[in-house]
């Protein structure tokens, strides 16, 4: 009784406390707060001194085999030069002592890539693609020709190993609305939009012989036998062409499918991702990057054009070389600090749209990204990043008066920002250009401060 009746002491306690301290807050506010002020003499002025230094430079490397989607395709930006991603996924055996039940033979064997099937925020769907909707692609299949593990992280920049023998193809437009009827024997199914890539004799042999060598016993054998597929598109790509699809590896009609005995189908699973059973993940590569768009982070000269490209291409580094001199005052408190991005005019006519988000983030002694202390105790609404007025707004107060009050101490932190678009969640390939020169108004810092004499 007697631990109760104290706890109970002190949640009123407590709680009288918290009435006082708002009351209290309440009328310092009317009665006292304007003399106080006075008193104390505050002094808010709006800042701008902060010289802003911006150049791109390589983007960092990022993990691609956690996706909610996956890239695949070519695009030569007029800007940035050619893009590509490549999809590397293992496959899963149809089921634990799978049989062809007599057949002699694979009629065909179709991979089937399912496009992306996600929603933004506001209930519209996003896009299924980046860059040219009626491209004609070249896509060919190979064995991949090293073991992956859905326990392991794999990077952007992974190159893969294959035998180079083509194990399947397909060269066409892509279909993004229409769905695919298939006829099994007296039945006809319909599957919703995605890309069909016919595999040839020599795979489908390969597939039908897995029952007769015991590939077929479990998923771990399956996976010893054909340890996955690495999707390429070699398209020939020109200046302006091209596009980059998104997919889903989470749907089941994502699969590697054969088709034999006329009336029967057989699915190979594909299901990797966040949450899949198979490995899979993106390799990026870029070519063709014109020459001094990218610097070296710390060394890089002012540029009034910065880049910013998703699939590893590139970020915008925001140096702010006089930040510590220019607020010198120790008692100086940052009480507003907005950070202005807006792109070129001229630079995101169709099919090169804008990105609908950035993310502005720390950077490191390095000039790797860091998370800003604004994205981790600010709402996201607050901290901002959303394409609003053909502009993109940052609010970055928390991280700047971290920098000064650091600084006091010693500490010296001003390692910069870097501009990024997000690797997921969702993917895309839409870059942004923007107008970084420094007296254009359209690239700027909106500093506001209290000086406290």
């Amino acid at each position: 009784m007697t631990l109760c009746f104290s706890a109970r002491i002190k949640e009123i306690s407590l709680f009288t406390f918290v009435l006082l301290s708002l009351f209290s807050c309440k009328k310092d506010t009317q009665s006292v707060g304007a003399e106080f002020v006075s008193r104390n003499q505050f002094d808010t002025k709006f800042d701008t001194t902060i010289v802003l230094n911006a150049y791109s430079v390589k983007m960092d490397s990022v993990i691609t085999s956690k996706l909610t989607a996956y890239a695949l395709g070519s695009l030569y930006d007029p800007f940035l030069g050619i893009s590509k991603a490549t999809l590397v996924t293992q496959v899963g055996l149809a089921g634990n002592g799978f049989s062809w039940e007599g057949a002699t033979k694979l009629d065909s064997v179709v991979l089937q890539l399912r496009f992306r099937t996600a929603t933004k925020t506001d209930g519209t769907a996003l896009p299924d693609y980046y860059g040219n909707k009626d491209a004609v692609h070249t896509f060919k299949v190979y064995l991949l020709d090293e073991a992956l593990s859905r326990d392991s992280s794999y990077y952007s920049t992974r190159n893969y190993k294959t035998n180079g023998i083509e194990m399947g193809s397909f060269t066409g437009k892509l279909n993004f609305t229409d769905s695919v009827t298939i006829k099994l024997g007296t039945e006809k199914v319909i599957i919703p939009p995605h890309i069909r890539i016919s595999m040839n004799s020599t795979f489908n042999s390969l597939l039908f012989n897995g029952e007769l060598n015991g590939a077929f016993l479990n998923d771990s054998k399956f996976k010893e036998a054909i340890k996955g597929l690495v999707i390429v598109d070699e398209t020939n790509v020109s200046s302006g062409e091209g596009a980059i699809t998104y997919l889903k590896l989470t749907s089941d009609v994502t699969a590697l499918t054969a088709f034999y005995k006329d009336s029967m189908a057989a699915d190979f699973p594909i299901f990797g991702g966040i949450t899949g059973n198979e490995a899979s993940y993106n390799y990026y590569e870029h070519m063709n990057v014109p020459n001094q768009l990218l610097q070296q982070s710390f060394m890089g000269q002012h540029r009034d054009t910065g880049f910013v490209q998703p699939l590893t291409g590139c970020k915008l580094r925001v140096e702010l070389p006089n930040l510590f001199s220019a607020l010198n005052n120790p008692k100086i408190v940052i009480n507003g600090a907005e950070m202005i991005f807006t792109p070129m005019n001229g630079s995101f006519q169709s099919p090169f749209t804008l990105p609908e988000s950035m993310s502005l983030l720390a950077s490191d002694s390095l000039g790797k990204n860091t998370f800003l202390k604004d994205q981790i105790f600010e709402s996201s609404l607050y901290y901002g990043g959303v394409l609003t007025n053909n502009q993109y707004k940052f609010n970055i107060v928390r991280h700047l008066q971290n920098l000064l009050d650091q600084n006091k101490m010693g500490y010296n932190y001003n390692y910069g920002l870097n501009l990024i678009i997000r690797a997921d969640d969702p993917l895309t390939a839409q870059r942004a250009i923007l107008d970084t020169r420094k007296n254009s108004g359209s690239f700027k810092l909106k500093l506001t401060y209290t000086l406290i004499k």
